[in-house]
């Protein structure tokens, strides 16, 4: 008996004793990385709503200084969004806008793929000019915008650095 006994000692199912493991949450570093985008934003046809050019300058009209407006109140509803430079001309607004992105080590969604905040910002901008350009000239539903707008990626600081001196006009 004692070398049955032995052997059952030996099983696999009578030596192995499961321990619990306990499960800790790993901590992945986030990485931030800020995305910059040129945007245009035209009038429809081109119209200079915003203002005339005067010499050597440009000035805002009553219009223009709601799309102003409205440009610095856009990104206060998105905390991962600030504008760098930008520029109201008589036809269009262009800007540099830039994108604090977060994403996962080790997640390779890569930037550059236009994120879909940098549309729904300027959706939301494109429709709160227009109401308000619509109110005062009391002509709801009239089209301010084109109907898209222009974007590039801007790829590395000495382009964001030309981008910027280009808005300088």
């Amino acid at each position: 008996m004692g070398d049955s006994e032995n052997l059952i000692l030996r099983s696999p199912l009578k030596q192995h004793s499961p321990k619990v493991i306990e499960k800790r949450p790993v901590a992945v570093p986030a990485i931030a990385e800020i995305a910059s985008y040129l945007i245009k934003l035209y009038v429809h046809d081109h119209e200079p709503l915003f203002g005339k050019e005067e010499g050597s300058g440009f000035e805002l009209n009553e219009i223009g200084q709601i799309a102003s407006d409205e440009w610095l109140r856009a990104v206060q509803a998105h905390p991962t969004l600030s504008i760098d430079r930008w520029l109201l001309l008589p036809n269009r607004l262009e800007g540099i806008i830039n994108i604090r992105e977060s994403f996962v080590a080790g997640n390779y969604g890569g930037l550059g793929n236009k994120p879909r905040l940098l549309s729904s910002f300027v959706a939301s901008y494109k429709a709160a000019v227009a109401k308000r350009i619509n109110l005062l000239r009391n002509s709801p539903g009239s089209t301010i915008w084109e109907r898209s707008y222009q974007e590039r990626f801007i790829p590395d600081e000495a382009m964001l650095n030309r981008v910027r001196q280009a808005l300088q006009k």
